[in-house]
């Protein structure tokens, strides 16, 4: 009876979660939708500085919709493994697609705004940046030597933060992003498959969190302006 409690309760939390999915996802499509007329083409490069520090990459582009309105596309990626004396795999690639809402014009200020994300991973799973899982208490994670997981991950979320002009073509810009992480994944431990019992067929176990998931400091560069009717 016990067992079949908890088969019910999974299934609403998935239920739970895919229904939070849906709405983010048309947040953001509406968002876009919305504002995607009269686009001013003004584009601009960014990067990353804070993670550049840990040696992981994150470059971006941001195109101007409106004054007060953006879409931007960046890419985050790892392909190496931790620098602990355990050396446990660190290897992560993530592509997000945000929209953004300005409080002043020429894309400056606060800002927030809805975005939806995919990526892959094999790194050692921690609860440092998670605000609730319904799946598993955080707290047991595992973080022995030679434990990780390896797998995919859908992003769906928001992200705010300020941006302030330094002189005619750059920026700098603090941002924090999170949401709902819904992964496909492996968990091994050395070269043993752990994530599942003896005789279990699934070819991949699944998980939900919400989770702080990005942020830092963007570098930016203004490439060019071109006014489009």
């Amino acid at each position: 009876m016990t067992q079949i409690n908890q088969i019910h309760k999974t299934k609403k939390i998935r239920l739970k979660f895919n229904k939070a999915k849906e709405i983010i996802i048309v947040i953001y499509l509406g968002f876009i939708a919305l504002f995607s007329q009269g686009v001013h083409a003004q584009a601009y490069l960014k990067f990353n500085g804070a993670t550049a520090l840990v040696l992981v990459p994150n470059l971006g582009v941001e195109l101007e919709i409106n004054p007060n309105i953006s879409a931007q596309v960046d890419v985050l990626a790892s392909f190496w493994d931790s620098v602990g004396p355990d050396r446990d795999p660190y290897q992560i690639n993530q592509t997000f697609f945000e929209g953004r809402y300005y409080t002043k014009k020429h894309l400056q200020g606060w800002f927030i705004g809805p975005h939806i994300g995919y990526g892959m991973f094999t790194i050692q799973k921690t609860n440092a940046f998670v605000v609730y899982d319904p799946y598993q208490d955080p707290n047991t994670y595992s973080n022995t030597p030679g434990s990780f997981q390896s797998g995919r991950a859908s992003f769906y979320g928001a992200s705010g933060g300020f941006k302030k002009q330094l002189n005619h073509r750059w920026s700098i810009e603090a941002f924090i992003g999170a949401g709902l992480v819904q992964s496909n994944y492996k968990g091994y431990q050395g070269f043993y498959r752990v994530d599942v019992s003896p005789g279990d067929t699934r070819v991949f176990n699944k998980s939900g969190e919400w989770v702080i998931y990005r942020g830092g400091v963007m570098i930016i560069y203004k490439l060019f302006q071109k006014l489009s009717s």
